[in-house]
């Protein structure tokens, strides 16, 4: 007797005519395991074949995404110019875009760093402002680059206005973020929310340029003779990317 397997079949030849049950049943019980193995074959050839698409998939996906990110990178900046040039078409002075490309590592919050110079036409005591307010002035300026001293700076002193009572002060930087609008009559009436403007005076900031909102006010203390109000800034400082700087 011989047994034979073709395409998973077993042919036994010679087999005897009483050949038992329990013979052809071993056989099926051998052969069965190599049978199943050649139809898995192509399975795991599959399976390769879909982690590598999954694989490519996947790095495709991770391509998009980068470039969805990138065009709505795009988009903000793209926004911010916008609102800059919608500002400059209200203002009659000639102003110069420039964009922050630093801050000083041992001033971090009170200067900043342009990208624009003296061939651009920047000089010192420029007014450097945005679509919300007040930035502050130019400072120093190279041939390419120019510092912008900020409106937190106790020594970026402004000369403003309350705009609804028209009553004058002079607002500075605090150390903390907030500014100071100091040297107001007494007489004077402090309401919170109310805005500060530049008042034009001293030739360097044009006069009508927002500063900030009165947040309250009272007495000088140490002299009893002015109003001084706190007065939180309308621009964002932490997040400045690009300015109209004012030229002269």
């Amino acid at each position: 007797m011989v047994a034979l397997l073709v395409s998973g079949w077993v042919l036994v030849l010679g087999q005897p005519a009483g050949l038992s049950q329990q013979l052809r049943a071993l056989l099926a019980r051998l052969i069965t395991p190599l049978v199943t193995l050649g139809d898995l074959i192509p399975a795991v050839h599959s399976r390769r074949e879909l982690a590598r698409d999954n694989e490519r998939l996947r790095a495709e996906n991770n391509l998009l995404r980068q470039q969805v990110r990138a065009f709505a990178e795009t988009g903000r900046e793209n926004l911010r110019l916008r609102e800059l040039l919608n500002l400059t078409s209200q203002r009659a002075h000639e102003t110069i875009a420039a964009r922050v490309i630093g801050r000083d590592a041992g001033n971090w919050h009170k200067s900043i760093q342009l990208d624009r110079g003296w061939q651009d036409g920047l000089t010192e005591n420029m007014a450097v402002l945005n679509a919300d307010g007040l930035i502050g002035r130019t400072v120093a300026v190279t041939r390419s680059e120019s510092r912008v001293l900020l409106l937190l700076d106790d020594g970026c002193q402004v000369g403003a206005l309350l705009q609804d009572t028209r009553e004058p002060g002079l607002v500075a930087g605090r150390g903390d973020g907030m500014l100071a609008l100091r040297y107001v009559n007494r007489a004077a009436t402090l309401r919170p929310g109310e805005a500060v403007i530049t008042s034009g005076l001293g030739g360097v900031y044009p006069k009508g340029i927002l500063i900030g909102h009165v947040e309250r006010g009272a007495l000088n203390p140490e002299t009893g003779l002015y109003l001084e109000a706190t007065v939180k800034p309308v621009v964002d400082f932490r997040r400045l990317e690009e300015v109209l700087v004012i030229l002269k």
